[in-house]
């Protein structure tokens, strides 16, 4: 429930007339941002006790091991959705000069949306350019974050599988 609030509060600031409302909105999303890098910090450089406590060692049953993925999605899903909050958002505060974009579908948050999947995946189509300095570095970000959040996720289920293996054995 937590995730729609930090997803639906900074989006609904950044549509909201008024910069304080759109920096309000980059906030927000922003923060979201920081506990989900926090929280992913924690579970891999984390000590045993917190990682037995989060789930993360010795799950136990197939339910904990769909509620650990689908928990993994869903952040994974925020963070695409705060990025493009935070595009949205960058876009509105400059007056349209922070991404330059090619053909615009009309509704301005689903551009921002479409770009942070491709920038996410590292596709890079091409057609949305960051042009300011701030717009390029949360893209850098979210790049860098994808990346490692994936690479999180194939690492969890590997560990997984394999504490699976050795508890049949």
């Amino acid at each position: 429930m937590h995730f729609f609030l930090f997803w639906l509060l900074p989006f609904v600031l950044v549509i909201l007339p008024g910069k304080a409302f759109e920096v309000a909105g980059i906030g927000i999303a922003v923060f979201y941002i920081f506990i989900l890098i926090g929280d992913h910090f924690c579970s891999v450089f984390g000590h045993e006790k917190l990682e037995k406590k989060r789930g993360m060692i010795d799950i136990d049953s197939v339910a904990e091991i769909r509620e650990a993925i689908e928990g993994a999605i869903l952040k994974y899903i925020g963070i695409i959705v705060s990025y493009a909050t935070i595009y949205c958002g960058l876009q509105d505060y400059s007056a349209d000069r922070a991404f330059l974009i090619a053909n615009t579908a009309g509704f301005k948050y689903f551009d921002f949306l479409y770009y942070s999947v491709v920038t996410i995946t590292t596709v890079g189509y091409g057609d949305v350019l960051a042009v300011t300095w701030p717009a390029k570095l949360f893209v850098m970000t979210e790049i860098l974050f994808g990346m490692g959040y994936v690479l999180l996720l194939f690492t969890m289920l590997i560990t997984v599988y394999v504490d699976i293996q050795k508890k049949k054995q």
